[in-house]
């Protein structure tokens, strides 16, 4: 069964005075792109659902369609995206910045089981507990839907005693994370999350991430910037060697939390089902970052710049990523490159770091 990936970003906007709202930035990528990431993760194609005179300038190359039935709201959105999807979509508003592309991936294994119609994400944040606009739904929805909106009932779940509706439990959907942060939407701008600039530094092994990272953050940092930054490990680790005194705080104790504390310097160390985005960790731990940059994360939405050496790889990483994955924006590299779309820094030139400071700096800082 083929699934389409519908961005619904037909409304109005009217309390965010009238500004497109999923054009607004969250760690330095705007909304719209990390809805099309997550959603690019799960589905086989997509579709953007939306009204604005624009919108067909916000995301190059992907397919765009008008509301069948203006006015009608999210309801209506949502017999558009089923009318143009085929036979089935995850469908997810525009405005939520930390939908997570596991979680679209687990609705639509769930819906294509072929028992339901419908499969909704409870959200224990909504006075529905369900959340209808980060959901799958199969074209077989269609006529109900259009039954509900022709009665004038234009709530997002009129039509759901009309089909067959499957509800993702609430401890499932804690797996890839809490709720209310997951469907989280931009409504106002007191809503936009406070996450700092974000830069994600990525390349194959041995490429000398590390060495730009260290690099780059101390660079800033002379030029009088705030900068944090994160790594992103596939293996475990712990404060101090087994048997000192934080290891067996940690693995004899069991404690889910373990932080030392010295006179100057702090580290915390926590256990975790899952892990948590890398934008939730800025948020969380780094909010008064002037920029977080990151070692890794080279499949997130972040926007990376890559380094890349001819010496160690033939092939960048970048040639790997979708056609229309904007978020390759820098490249640091000696091997061809005439065909990237980005900011190219030779490795082979004499400025090139300079250039790449000062290209950060405009990108993701005020200069100081």
């Amino acid at each position: 069964m083929r699934c389409t990936g519908v961005i619904l970003a037909g409304g109005a906007a009217t309390r965010y005075g009238g500004h497109p709202k999923g054009l607004e930035r969250v760690g330095g990528v705007r909304i719209i792109d990390r809805v099309a990431h997550a959603l690019q993760e799960s589905c086989d194609e997509l579709l953007l659902v939306a009204n604005a005179d624009d919108a067909s300038s916000w995301l190059t190359g992907m397919p765009l369609v008008r509301d069948l039935r203006p006015g009608e709201g999210a309801l209506g959105g949502l017999l558009t995206a089923l009318t143009h999807a085929g036979d089935a979509a995850i469908v997810v508003a525009w405005d939520m910045p930390f939908v997570d592309g596991a979680l679209l991936r687990a609705l639509r294994a769930r819906g294509e089981r072929g028992d339901v119609d419908a499969v909704l994400p409870e959200h224990d944040g909504s006075p529905r507990g369900l959340e209808p606009l980060c959901a799958w739904y199969s074209a077989r929805c269609r006529p109900a839907i259009a039954a509900s909106l022709d009665a004038g009932d234009r709530r997002a779940v009129a039509f759901h005693d009309a089909v067959r509706v499957a509800r993702l439990p609430l401890d499932e959907v804690r797996r890839f994370g809490e709720p209310a942060r997951l469907f989280a939407n931009v409504n106002a701008p007191a809503d936009l999350p406070r996450t700092p600039p974000m830069l994600a530094v990525v390349g194959r092994k041995h490429a000398g991430k590390t060495t730009l990272v260290v690099r780059l953050a101390a660079a800033l940092t002379a030029r009088g910037h705030r900068v944090m930054t994160l790594k992103h490990s596939s293996h475990t680790f712990a404060l101090e060697s087994e048997g000192r005194d934080t290891y067996r705080h940690f693995h004899e104790g069991n404690a889910e939390r373990v932080a030392m504390a010295a006179p100057d310097t702090f580290a915390l160390v926590q256990r975790w089902d899952r892990p948590l985005a890398p934008e939730v960790i800025a948020a969380t731990y780094f909010a008064d970052a002037d920029l977080v940059l990151c070692e890794g994360y080279k499949t997130s939405a972040l926007p990376k710049v890559e380094i890349a050496r001819a010496a160690v790889h033939a092939e960048p990483l970048w040639r790997d990523a979708s056609a229309d994955d904007r978020s390759w924006e820098a490249l640091v590299s000696d091997l061809p490159a005439h065909d990237f779309a980005g900011a190219h820094f030779a490795l082979d030139t004499a400025d090139w770091f300079e250039a790449l400071v000062a290209w950060t700096e405009r990108r993701f800082l005020t200069p100081r």
